[in-house]
């Protein structure tokens, strides 16, 4: 009886050690995918699952537990294993290759061959980005990729140019013509226009700059694009113009006339006084080898003489009169105006019965535009206005007489250095006036009347001189 309990202990313990061993793992299985693409594997009943590299395949059991979803991530080999509820081990051998666009976006990235410029596929999409250093490496990109762009259509696949500019405008960022483009950035707005931005010192250095970026930007601009200034000044600066408007009468300008004589710098600050023959411009003829064979090219025109009016006489015989003399401070392209003279009130019709009133200016007006150049130099516009009352041909409303007004006005452009003077003259003002003198009573007798009545008439032509002289202030 013991022989046989031994044994079925023997027995029992064997069985026992069998449900543990687990079965056998079924031979492995290749399978080939693309990538970015999927495949079902069916099992009877999933209970695990494992994955040697998850970068290149991802695995995930669907609902019902009988399949299995396997993810194409990127080419690779790895193993997938899959225990089901039976205990039966099912092992793979997963070698993922390239698809067309991985393919296409090698071969991209081989062409490109630019270490600041990848190529990367998202979906059906191959996006290019990166930041190169001017617009001539961008457009090398850009070509590149032109070529491209059939394979990619027949993929149905989209290549995005996503690579950026470091400095849009090349030389421009750092042009080293120009000192004061230093701390100043130029970049396109996308738009067509032009952006410059950055600080300069003072308002010269700010025309200086813009006046380079002009000359240079004009294939980055479009038809219409314009150059958007955003410049900041660390000094800021305004343009004083002294002015003196001066009134000569016809006798001072026929009889004793207005002196003006060219000056000839000495050199210590002082003129030599010449004959009346500015303004003068010499040309000394250009020299070097490049000029052998052209005996008539010239130089540089460079001025010899500066203008010195004189007018102390006309203002000690009474011809001549300071009108005005004010100071006009204003910024760069900035109008400054001055008026001497005054208003008359001009009634208008608003409909209804209603009547307004608007104020029109009349006397000496003087409307002055400098800007500071990049050389340093002032333009100044300048726009006088002579304007007088002219009752004669007034207009009658409502018992009252609107005199018309005589105006003459000159606009003109004029450039020159601080501290030159500009002189403009040539607006006349010519003022007719009748005096009757009368003794009342008599002189309305008929016939005899105009005994007692004596009538003088006066015609003064006066000439408005202009003297202005533009000063940069800086603080």
């Amino acid at each position: 009886m013991l022989g046989v309990y031994r044994f079925n202990r023997l027995l029992a313990g064997l069985l026992l050690l069998a449900c543990f061993v687990p079965r056998p793992a079924l031979a492995a299985m290749d399978l080939t995918m693309h990538s970015g693409t999927s495949q079902i594997l069916h099992f009877d009943d999933v209970k695990q699952i494992a994955v040697g590299d998850g970068t290149i395949v991802g695995a995930l059991p669907l609902p019902g537990k009988s399949e299995v979803l396997v993810n194409a991530k990127q080419p690779g080999t790895t193993t997938l294993f899959v225990w089901t509820a039976n205990g039966a081990e099912h092992d793979y051998r997963i070698a993922v290759t390239a698809s067309e666009l991985d393919l296409l976006s090698a071969m991209l990235r081989s062409s490109i061959a630019r270490s600041d410029v990848s190529v990367n596929t998202f979906g059906h999409s191959i996006v290019v980005r990166g930041t190169v250093p001017d617009g001539a490496a961008l457009q090398g990109v850009t070509d590149m990729l032109a070529r491209f762009e059939p394979v990619a259509k027949q993929d149905n696949a989209v290549i995005v140019n996503a690579v950026m500019v470091a400095r849009p405008l090349g030389g421009l960022q750092s042009d080293s013509g120009n000192p004061y483009m230093r701390d100043v950035r130029v970049d396109p707005d996308g738009q067509g226009n032009v952006i410059v931005s950055g600080r300069v010192l003072n308002e010269q250095q700010r025309q200086a700059v813009l006046n380079g970026v002009r000359g240079t930007a004009g294939r980055y601009l479009s038809a219409k694009g314009k150059i958007i200034d955003r410049l900041a000044m660390t000094l800021t600066t305004q343009v004083d113009v002294k002015v003196y408007i001066l009134e000569i009468d016809d006798t001072g300008l026929s009889q004793l006339g207005v002196r003006l004589q060219s000056g000839t710098p000495d050199g210590q600050g002082g003129l030599t006084l010449g004959p009346a023959s500015f303004p003068i411009t010499e040309a000394k003829p250009a020299s070097g080898p490049g000029n052998a064979f052209k005996p008539f090219a010239l130089g540089p025109f460079f001025r010899t003489t500066v203008l010195a009016p004189t007018i102390d006489l006309e203002m000690t015989e009474g011809h001549a009169k300071i009108l005005s003399a004010p100071d006009l401070t204003t910024v760069p392209g900035e109008a400054a105006t001055f008026l001497v003279g005054g208003q008359i009130p001009v009634p208008q019709s608003g409909g209804l019965g209603a009547v307004s009133v608007t104020y029109q200016n009349y006397g000496v007006q003087l409307n002055v535009t400098p800007t500071l150049l990049g050389n340093g130099d002032v333009a100044t516009k300048i726009n006088p206005v002579v304007s007088d009352l002219d009752f004669q041909n007034g207009v009658l409303l409502n018992g009252f007489t609107i005199p018309a007004l005589k105006t003459s006005s000159i606009s003109t452009n004029v450039i020159t250095a601080p501290g030159e003077s500009i002189v403009m003259g040539g607006l006349l003002r010519h003022i007719q006036a009748r005096t009757i003198q009368e003794i009342p009573l008599l002189s309305r007798l008929p016939i005899i009347g105009r005994l007692f009545r004596d009538v003088r008439y006066q015609n003064d032509e006066t000439n408005i001189v202009f003297i202005m002289t533009p000063t940069v202030i800086t603080r």
